[in-house]
């Protein structure tokens, strides 16, 4: 395999070159080792102008690989052979006891028997008797002996025998299956023909991930781009140049076209439901454009880096970026080894000083603490795409954020995390917030105050939010009866503060508003 372009997400386009040397006229022409998930009709052969290529088809051929040879399992079937062996001269010898024990048995038998021609006396008779009973027992001492050493030798023959097949049972047979193509060529003349083959398949992808590196010494935001690259094709990825593609391929290229909207005004009901359904749906749909995701929960674990990794300068001096009116292409011109397993394995794209201006952002009614955002305003030409990105300080590692560049607004703010220099409290001012009853109508009062204070040794920014609730009812009536010179989005009841303060300054703010409604009823968040 040569190259290998991925693309964003899932799909990937691999190359491969293939040599045969080739006799002239018709043959069959057989090539192995192609990924076994591929898209069939994304087949693309280049063969030399004297070569035709009559046909081709995909096909799967599924091998069964035995697992390698356990030496440990070897040497113990080699000693499982030797113990047989022992047995088996054991039992020899059992059978040579055994014949001469029956011998010896008639030997008794035939001296005990009367016989006419030949009297023997009976002192005679007893010697012979105890003579043969200690043959006898001795035979049968040998043959108990060897019967005691054969079942010690058998009982480490079946020990031996079951730690065997336990450690068999751990090797597996592996059914692998390959692709193949099987082309029909025609050839003018014998030749050595180099075979050009491309073809699209599903099981491979890449995702961007991110490295935010801050210095506070110079205020110096490094972005370091990186990929998390998998593949599970069935073929493993060696030496292969790759090109990562933002391109996604798997996404429909046809224009919506819209068409017109039929309502039957009969149906009010059904028509009512719709509406209301569709009112839900567009309440699930989250945009991230300037919206904060918080980097850490504040119980991290601070993890000491030896110094930055200069991997991303290295990669970027291969790598070439190309764009396109629809996507852009980054060509790494490096040799990678990547397994068919599916795991994710990173690599690096390049890395860039980014010009970033630094501000913090609190929500008290939401979060007790401050976040040190950075705010990107050139954001078009670094090429992003939604991702994970790692946020370290100093070389400290200090926690996750995330990158969402799917938004229209002129700038991103990325979050840094929780900066405990900067301290927020917000409290209900008790005695100015109390509730009256005047007719057939309740009115509430609240007071909120928030105070910043600043512990940082230098000077900060900081956007500061808060609201106040929207009313989607005539009954129900929401005024702001002090913004506390904030400003104030009125369709959204949403406050802001943007405070600016010195090291060691502190700074405190108020807002109040009514809410009035008839008394026989309940306020309730919608």
């Amino acid at each position: 395999m040569g190259n290998a372009t991925v693309y964003y997400g899932y799909g990937a386009e691999l190359q491969h070159m293939a040599k045969a040397l080739l006799p002239a006229g018709s043959q069959e022409l057989v090539i192995s080792n192609i990924s076994h998930s591929i898209d069939d009709k994304t087949i693309q052969i280049a063969c030399p102008e004297n070569v035709v290529l009559l046909s081709y088809r995909f096909n799967l051929n599924t091998e069964t690989i035995k697992p390698p040879l356990d030496p440990v399992a070897e040497k113990m079937k080699d000693s499982i052979k030797l113990l047989n062996k022992q047995i088996f001269v054991i039992k020899h010898d059992e059978g040579t006891q055994n014949d001469l024990l029956a011998r010896t048995t008639k030997l008794i038998e035939a001296n005990l028997t009367n016989n006419p021609e030949k009297s023997i006396s009976s002192a005679d008779l007893i010697k012979l008797i105890d003579y043969y009973t200690i043959k006898v027992q001795g035979i049968k001492a040998v043959l108990f002996s060897l019967g005691q050493k054969r079942e010690t030798i058998t009982d480490s023959v079946t020990a031996i025998a079951t730690r065997k097949t336990d450690r068999e049972k751990l090797q597996k047979t592996e059914i692998k299956t390959d692709g193949q193509l099987i082309l029909q060529v025609m050839s003018k003349a014998a030749t050595t023909a180099d075979f050009d083959i491309t073809y699209f398949t599903r099981n491979a992808g890449w995702l961007p991930t991110y490295d935010l590196r801050v210095k506070t010494v110079d205020n110096s935001f490094k972005l370091v781009y990186k990929a998390s690259v998998t593949q599970n094709t069935g073929i493993n990825w060696k030496q292969v140049k790759l090109t990562l593609s933002t391109g996604n391929p798997n996404q429909s290229s046809t224009a919506p076209i819209l068409t017109a909207w039929f309502i039957d005004a009969q149906l009010p009901v059904v028509f009512k439901e719709l509406v209301h359904s569709k009112a839900r749906l567009s309440n699930t749909i989250r945009g991230y454009g300037s919206s904060i995701q918080p980097a850490t929960d504040g119980n991290f674990d601070v993890v000491k880096e030896e110094g930055e990794s200069n991997e991303g300068n290295i990669v970027q001096a291969y790598t070439t970026l190309s764009e396109s009116q629809l996507n852009t292409s980054f060509a790494i011109d490096l040799p990678y080894d990547i397994p068919t397993d599916g795991k994710a394995y990173s690599v690096s794209i390049k890395d860039e000083l980014v010009k970033a201006g630094y501000k913090h952002y609190a929500v008290p009614k939401l979060d007790a603490d401050a976040f040190l955002l950075a705010e990107i305003s050139d954001w078009e030409s670094l090429n992003l795409l939604p991702g994970e990105a790692n946020i370290i300080m100093d070389n400290v590692y200090l926690g996750k954020s995330f990158i969402d560049p799917n938004t229209i607004a002129d700038t991103i703010n990325i979050s840094l995390g929780r900066d405990k220099r900067v301290s927020v409290r917000r409290t209900l001012v008790k005695e100015f917030s109390k509730s009256k009853t005047r007719g057939d109508f309740k009115t509430d009062d609240f007071t909120y105050e928030m105070i910043v204070k600043n512990n940082k040794k230098t000077a900060i920014e900081i956007l500061l939010k808060d609201q106040i609730p929207v009313s989607q009812t005539k009954e129900v009536e929401v005024t702001l009866t002090d913004n506390g010179k904030a400003d104030v989005n009125e369709e959204t009841g949403i406050i802001n503060w943007k405070i600016k303060l010195e090291p060691g300054e502190s700074r405190k703010v108020r807002f109040s508003y009514t809410i009035k409604y008839v008394k026989d009823k309940k306020i309730r968040n919608l």
